[in-house]
């Protein structure tokens, strides 16, 4: 009877903070229902009967679980929560620059941990010090990060403007590691890149996703007008989208007047954002997309597209027409809510079905290598495979087992940040757009 006591007096403690967080209705809510108080009733049985005492960092990762639980639950793809430290890293990419070492990375494991250089930045410490594409990180500050998911490494590795940081690297083709020591530096995001063809300009935007964007876009096109270029060529490809400000400024860059979005809540349909009257482009245009283009980027495309504004080249689009709202939570996390539905000038809904195309092109810029794999051969055995006039020879393993894979056709990377490489031959949907502009 006191060890019940006791626990009661435990949940009246932690039922009275509940309180304390959320407004009153929701609190009762959550009161009211069994699940909720099951919810509480689970964390103060693991604080006050498990085994083994938790220190507060576990206790903490025990809460997060539970959050993670519900947004799962929700079954949502478009809906997460990012712990603080994510959040911040969001925070600083919205603001489309950091304090860093100028190197793009991935993961390094299949499943999403670790850290490989992608890319180095041109002029910035990663690449002045030597650092290559392909190096894969061992440690930072004499930390092992190869086990840890890719945002806590990005987390380590940035930090404040002329402080160090100490990387372990390991290269291919290289015995022992590689320790190089960078001193941090600010890295600006580069969203546009830009190049031409005769008198027709192109500009790819590769993200929505930061406050900069309709700067760096202004800035391209002031550019492009200067070098005498009379048509455009707009690339969303790939492009899944960002911030929902930011694709109402793109847009505007091309429309005299106008709605742009319809947004949908639960409760309202209105015109979140207009043309501004003052568009940067007003000559002749095409915009390409492709099954990666998504959210802001379809906000673009599906504007230009029903105002007949420019035709639209290449794939039909991803499909994600909703909108969420980031929620700053008590822990310093980040909810990120689905709360809206948006509308094309048409009241066009394209959730789940996507924009087509005015003119549909194959993207055909990353084909897909050929690969073939088989058993059943006798050992060491020979196999020979004919395709299209091509012969591949590849040799049975001692189960009988035997692979093959095409080598990966590497595209041309740019001389400079934000400079385009153009391939007309690899790459039908920019040759189309350029035939369109033509009029070819």
């Amino acid at each position: 009877m006191k060890k019940r006591a006791w626990f009661l007096v435990g949940l009246g403690v932690l039922l009275a903070l509940v309180y304390a967080q959320l407004q009153r209705p929701q609190a009762e809510t959550l009161l009211q229902n069994p699940n909720g108080q099951a919810l509480l009733e689970v964390y103060q049985r693991i604080q006050q009967d498990y085994l083994e005492p938790l220190p507060r960092e576990k206790l903490n990762k025990i809460l997060e679980g539970a959050i993670g639980g519900m947004i799962e639950a929700l079954e949502d793809p478009f809906t997460s929560y990012s712990p603080p430290q994510r959040a911040s890293l969001r925070q600083e990419d919205l603001r489309g620059e950091f304090f860093g070492i100028g190197a793009t990375l991935s993961p390094a494991n299949p499943d999403g941990t670790g850290a490989k250089v992608e890319g180095v930045m041109k002029g910035l410490p990663a690449q002045r010090a030597g650092i290559r594409a392909g190096d894969v990180i061992l440690e930072v500050d004499g930390q092992d990060v190869t086990k840890l998911p890719l945002q806590e490494v990005v987390a380590k590795i940035r930090g404040r403007e002329g402080t160090k940081v100490t990387l372990k690297i390991r290269r291919e083709g290289v015995p022992a590691p590689l320790v190089f020591e960078l001193i941090r530096e600010r890295v600006e995001i580069v969203s546009v890149s830009t190049g031409r063809i005769g008198d027709v300009g192109y500009v790819a935007l590769e993200t929505f996703a930061n406050f900069k964007v309709e700067d760096q876009l202004k800035k391209a096109l002031d550019e492009l007008k200067a070098q005498g270029v009379r048509k455009l060529i707009f690339d969303l490809r790939d492009n899944g989208g960002g911030l929902l400000d930011q694709g109402c400024a793109v847009a505007s860059a091309f429309l005299k007047e106008g709605p742009i979005v319809y947004t949908r809540t639960k409760n309202l349909t209105r015109v979140w954002c207009e043309a501004s009257g003052r568009p940067l482009w007003e000559g002749p245009m095409v915009v390409l997309v492709n099954g990666n283009s998504a959210s802001a980027s379809e906000i673009v495309a599906g504007a230009l597209q029903d105002y007949g504004r420019a035709k639209v080249i290449g794939e039909k689009t991803f499909g994600k027409g909703v909108g969420q709202t980031p929620f700053t939570l008590a822990n310093g996390g980040e909810l990120t809510l689905v709360t809206f539905e948006w509308l094309t000038p048409k009241r066009r809904a394209i959730n789940q079905e996507g924009l087509k195309p005015d003119i549909e092109v194959k993207d055909t810029r990353f084909p897909t290598p050929f690969s073939l794999q088989g058993a059943g051969a006798p050992p060491g055995a020979e196999i020979a495979v004919t395709l299209n006039g091509k012969t591949v020879r590849v040799k049975a393993d001692a189960e009988g087992k035997f692979t093959y894979a095409e080598p990966q056709r590497q595209r041309p990377l740019p001389e400079e940040r934000g400079q385009a490489v153009l391939d007309l031959e690899g790459d039908a949907i920019l040759k189309r757009a350029l035939e369109e502009l033509n009029g070819k």
